[in-house]
């Protein structure tokens, strides 16, 4: 008797623990479906498009990327590869190091025109280790700046001086020999010219590192970007010379300071004489970019543009052949196209007699 009441209950105890298995399986079971239902329901990162095509040769190719409310520019000629700015998000920058093959590769100059987080955070995923990504010189002003972010860029590049050869250089001596010209060879043919800032400038904006690229075919293309400058900088790129050495006309101008109205003048646009604008800037930003009045004096000068935030990331190519001209692509087409946050500005030193 004693035998069966204590089979009877073992037998119990055992049907107890295959329920309770059962039960555990099934809720694990709908758990995970529930977790893959939801993963299935989370938005992904937009894909950014492959650059398969950025290969070696005299072909100068510079891309504006499509980086937010900031400035990232990549140019290569040759195996020669140029970063400008770095945008204000390191993820959106890396999809792009992603995207343009750039692991384990040699960026040979990385310039910060100026010490503003939408132009410098960015490039803070060069020096991630498991990138593999050597940089042989930086180039930015070293002025001094309380942002925990930029003193994290800057102990990387110092860290890399110490362990991997980097040059850092100062842009008010570019190439530390007294001088405001630093001319660098790229090895397809083209060049740039990296060109000191307004010594005491008012403000990062009017301290910004102006660049001008020059095509292996100098007839063919040539570009100017100024980072922000703004006003005070821009009247001082003609009276300290840039306009006669190295010469400021140009067949691209990149907008400074994000299509802003203090970013350009008449005059301006007069010294470079662009056939073409290209602008960096998000569609929803706070500031009104692209402003009414620096379209109007676009318009005015008959110069088109066309803008990351409408137009995607644009695409210059000019093929280093002796009159090879150039083309402009941008991802989505249209030229002087309005986005959702222009409007007219209220700043001091923009007109406001237009619409």
């Amino acid at each position: 008797m004693l035998r069966r009441v204590v089979f009877f209950f073992l037998a119990l105890a055992s049907l107890a623990v295959l329920i309770g298995g059962q039960q555990r399986s099934k809720r694990t079971k709908r758990s995970s479906q529930t977790h893959e239902r939801r993963a299935r329901r989370k938005p992904a990162k937009p894909p950014v498009a492959s650059f398969v095509t950025d290969s070696g040769g005299r072909e100068l190719i510079v891309r504006l990327l499509d980086i937010g409310q900031g400035d990232a520019t990549y140019i290569r000629n040759g195996s020669s590869r140029v970063i400008i700015d770095g945008g204000p998000d390191t993820a959106a920058f890396g999809r792009y190091l992603d995207s343009l093959n750039l692991n384990n590769t040699t960026i040979d100059v990385v310039i910060l025109s100026h010490q503003h987080l939408d132009h410098y955070s960015g490039l803070r995923e060069l020096f991630k280790t498991a990138r593999h990504i050597h940089v042989r010189y930086f180039f930015e002003n070293k002025d001094p700046a309380p942002a925990v972010t930029l003193g994290e860029l800057r102990d990387s590049v110092l860290s890399r001086m110490d362990r991997d050869s980097l040059i850092y250089r100062d842009t008010d001596d570019p190439c530390s020999n007294g001088r405001p010209i630093c001319t660098i060879a790229m090895t397809g043919g083209a060049k740039f010219h990296i060109l000191a800032p307004l010594p005491n400038g008012d403000g990062p904006n009017n301290r910004s590192t102006a660049v001008k690229l020059i095509g292996p075919d100098s007839a063919s293309f040539t570009m100017w970007l100024a980072g922000d400058a703004e006003h005070e900088e821009i009247n001082w790129f003609e009276t300290t010379g840039y306009a006669r050495n190295p010469g400021m006309r140009v067949n691209v101008l990149k907008a400074d300071h994000h299509g802003s109205c203090n970013g350009v003048t008449s005059r301006y646009l007069a010294l470079t004489g662009p056939q073409w604008v290209v602008t960096s800037l998000a569609a929803r930003n706070d500031y009104g970019h692209m402003h009414t009045q620096a379209k109007e004096i676009y318009r005015g000068a008959r110069v088109p543009w066309y803008r990351t935030d409408q137009n995607g990331t644009i695409t210059i190519r000019t093929p280093g052949t002796v009159g090879g001209g150039f083309a402009i692509t941008p991802e989505r087409a249209g030229p002087d196209l309005d986005g959702p946050s222009d409007r007219v500005s209220r700043q001091p030193g923009c007109a406001t007699g237009v619409r």
